[in-house]
């Protein structure tokens, strides 16, 4: 997926990518940041962390992206001195030109952690990596489709592009396969609130709940491996 992307300041400051060509951007135009900590870091891995507060948190994420969500996921549990095990997939890796090109090193300048952006998105691929003492990272380049892990997850962070530009990532066999993918009461989360996302997810087994979104949208989707 070699598309040519453009660089867009969104609403709140934060710069992403879009491709014209799939009429998709990375993160949503009212606010790269907003957004990511919104949906994903409250509705998904602070939720989780109220239900569980002692226990270690899985997370899967699809897709790794800018690296955005994942370095606000290491921000965040560094915060709270909450250990990660993160494995984020991307099939379509942006190269480290192109993520420096996006300025998230200064945007976080004075976040209080070890890392800083540049360096973590330098961070090799398909190995384990430990960016902080809290936070364990494997980035593994490879479909969902192919997919096949021997451990469960406590957390999916579900951000593929959106349904008109990836179809074949928004139906009921991903949500099954999702729901198979989690522990029992794990969280999987999304900016999507699609009727047949959240009939698929209710027929895999989920219960759903939508929920206010972030700036610019309506309604995201939350659900539970019940």
């Amino acid at each position: 997926m070699n598309y040519s992307k453009c660089k867009i300041i969104t609403k709140d400051g934060s710069s992403t990518f879009r491709i014209d060509r799939l009429k998709e951007s990375y993160h949503s135009i009212h606010g790269a940041v907003t957004e990511s900590n919104f949906i994903y870091v409250n509705e998904g891995f602070n939720f989780w962390n109220l239900q569980n507060p002692n226990k270690t948190c899985r997370i899967l994420e699809l897709g790794y992206g800018t690296g955005l969500m994942t370095y606000l996921t290491l921000l965040e549990a560094s915060k709270k001195r909450k250990k990660v095990v993160f494995t984020s997939l991307e099939a379509f890796p942006l190269t480290n030109v192109e993520i420096k090109l996006l300025g998230y090193n200064d945007l976080f300048q004075d976040s209080n952690t070890t890392i800083d952006f540049n360096t973590f998105s330098k961070l090799s691929w398909d190995k384990l990596v430990l960016p902080t003492n809290f936070f364990k990272l494997t980035k593994k380049q490879i479909r969902f489709e192919d997919f096949n892990p021997q451990t469960s997850f406590d957390l999916i962070y579900y951000d593929a592009f959106g349904a008109h530009a990836q179809p074949e990532l928004w139906n009921s066999e991903c949500m099954k396969k999702c729901f198979d993918l989690l522990s029992n009461k794990g969280v999987w989360v999304s900016y999507c609130a699609k009727g047949s996302v959240r009939r698929g997810l209710n027929e895999a087994g989920f219960s759903t709940q939508r929920l206010p979104g972030p700036p610019g949208k309506r309604e995201m989707l939350r659900a539970i491996k019940s």
